[in-house]
């Protein structure tokens, strides 16, 4: 869930490295409401309604369905979300920090911005009580009241100084409502951050480990309570079957520029991860062997941003920057087994545009919610909808 605009920016970043060590750090909990930092500025829109319309996704033969649109992106547009239920979820990118929440399956939505700056969130997720975000910021940003009112964490002081701090979160993920990690990298560093309690503490696991510790951690999965996977920046996968006290390498791309930003993991055994250049890989043995998974031809250079598993299959969705063509799709499914990826969403209705820039996927009971540049598409899978 990474853009390929990150190699770029760790290099940049990586002039920056402190020389000191990075250090775990003991549990912090430092929650304030954001009126007590100044730095925040808080700006809400309310109502916001988007033009939606209905497709009929020809892979499935049910129809999908438009839950948001935006006429004109720019910057604005978005590249993460979540769901809670059909009703509660949360769209998050900007610029700007900005998130848009809904209560009513998207009929509506309220657009809340903290930042006057280019930076963008990138990671949302839900425990049982609270809703945490998390981006281009020092702070992990939190609502227990789904927006009514928000707290902020600064994890500036998690970490040693460097010359310039730079934080960028990537990925926010909860096992359980008590286990939850965060990646990203700090100021050339890659960042892993732990709760135990459902989000109120967090600490740093140490990742000098991680290919020494200075690419940014893209994306994480967590099998089970003991054991968290990761790929990196440098195109490297690692595992850890104790919460990150320990890892092994389980995959390196060994290319230039080979960044793996997505992985998911179905159990500890059968897991996929994809990067840039279309790639794309499963294993069915924990990450002892791998196997490479070839995407469609329209595919074959675009970024793998993000992966899930739905019933039986995982589905992939791809990212091509700057593109002013229309994608035939840009999401696809593999089934268990196979060694092809073929599309999961298409469509004959000329007045839906694909433009496949697309960094945001998300499954719910029966359906998969799939983040496009501009729109926001609802698709189901299963026989009830």
């Amino acid at each position: 869930m990474i853009k390929t605009t990150i190699v770029l920016i760790a290099l940049i970043s990586g002039i920056f490295i402190s020389c000191g060590e990075q250090l775990p750090k003991a549990p912090v909990n430092g929650f304030v409401p954001i009126a007590e930092v100044p730095e925040i500025e808080l700006e809400i829109t309310k109502d916001i309604s988007t033009s939606k319309s209905t497709f009929l996704n020809t892979v499935t033969d049910k129809n999908a369905s438009i839950l948001h649109h935006l006429d004109e992106t720019g910057f604005h547009f978005y590249n993460g979300l979540k769901f809670k239920t059909a009703d509660m979820g949360v769209l998050v990118g900007g610029t700007g920090l900005r998130a848009r929440l809904t209560k009513d399956k998207g009929e509506t939505w309220t657009q809340f911005g903290f930042s006057n700056f280019a930076n963008a969130f990138h990671s949302a997720a839900f425990t049982d009580t609270d809703l945490f975000i998390v981006g281009e910021s020092k702070y992990i940003f939190r609502t227990s009241d789904f927006g009514e009112t928000w707290t902020v964490l600064n994890t500036e002081p998690f970490y040693e100084k460097a010359a310039i701090t730079q934080i960028h979160y990537f990925k926010m993920a909860f096992l359980s409502p008590d286990l939850g990690y965060i990646s990203g990298q700090e100021s050339g560093r890659s960042v892993l951050l732990k709760t135990t309690n459902g989000g109120t503490d967090w600490e740093v696991i140490d990742t000098k480990a991680i290919d020494g510790g200075i690419f940014a951690i893209t994306d994480f999965t967590i099998p089970s309570k003991q054991e968290i996977n990761i790929v990196t920046q440098s195109g490297k996968c690692y595992g850890s079957k104790d919460q990150g006290k320990t890892w092994d390498l389980h995959f390196d791309i060994k290319k230039k520029y080979g960044s793996l930003n997505a992985i998911a993991f179905r159990n500890s055994a059968t897991g996929y991860i994809g990067g840039l250049d279309g790639s794309l890989f499963r294993t069915d043995d924990g990450g002892k062997e791998w196997t490479e998974i070839a995407l469609p031809d329209e595919a074959s250079k675009s970024n793998v941003s993000a992966i899930i598993y739905v019933n039986n299959m995982a589905l992939v969705t791809t990212s091509i920057s700057f593109n002013d063509k229309e994608r035939p799709s840009f999401v696809y499914s593999i089934k268990e087994k196979d060694s092809v990826a073929t599309p999961f969403l298409t469509k004959k209705d000329s007045t839906v545009f694909f433009v496949g820039d697309s960094y945001g996927i998300d499954t719910l009971d029966n359906a998969v919610y799939i983040l496009d540049r501009n729109n926001l598409y609802r698709t189901p899978i299963g026989t009830d909808d």
